[in-house]
């Protein structure tokens, strides 16, 4: 099951507010709720900041998650790159827009952004924990 969408941007933001209203945007241009799960100022270029996010998607089928998700990005920026990251058992996409390449952002500040679509766990810890004995 796709449960959600995890995103991260790249923005020319001066605060945490400014971030939060960025991420409200993109929330508004999706039609999900988004929840901001990570802010901080990007290490190599300091006018940008890294905003972390996720939105809801809860679909089954990975022909319809993709389809979903991308249907919203483009509503986001225009062009996207898409990869589908995992064959077999497990399904992940991963979808890349990017202002050096050509992106255009319907969200003023945003340089770059990118989607993570898995139906894996998406606890962190849980494929550490599956190696555990019980």
């Amino acid at each position: 099951m796709f449960e959600t969408i995890r995103w991260r941007c790249y923005a020319r933001v001066a605060s945490r507010r400014s971030a939060e209203r960025v991420v409200g945007r993109i929330g508004e241009l999706l039609a999900h709720t988004i929840e901001l799960e990570g802010y901080e100022r990007y290490w190599k270029i300091p006018e940008l900041a890294e905003l972390r996010f996720v939105s809801h998607l809860g679909c089954s089928a990975p022909q319809d998650a993709l389809l979903v998700t991308l249907q919203g990005a483009w509503r986001v920026a225009t062009p996207w790159s898409v990869s589908n990251l995992e064959a077999g058992a497990h399904h992940e996409f991963e979808g890349v827009a990017s202002s050096s390449v050509g992106a255009r952002f319907r969200v003023a500040g945003v340089e770059w952004i990118e989607f993570t679509l898995t139906d894996r766990d998406q606890n962190p810890l849980a494929e550490e924990l599956s190696g555990l004995p019980r």
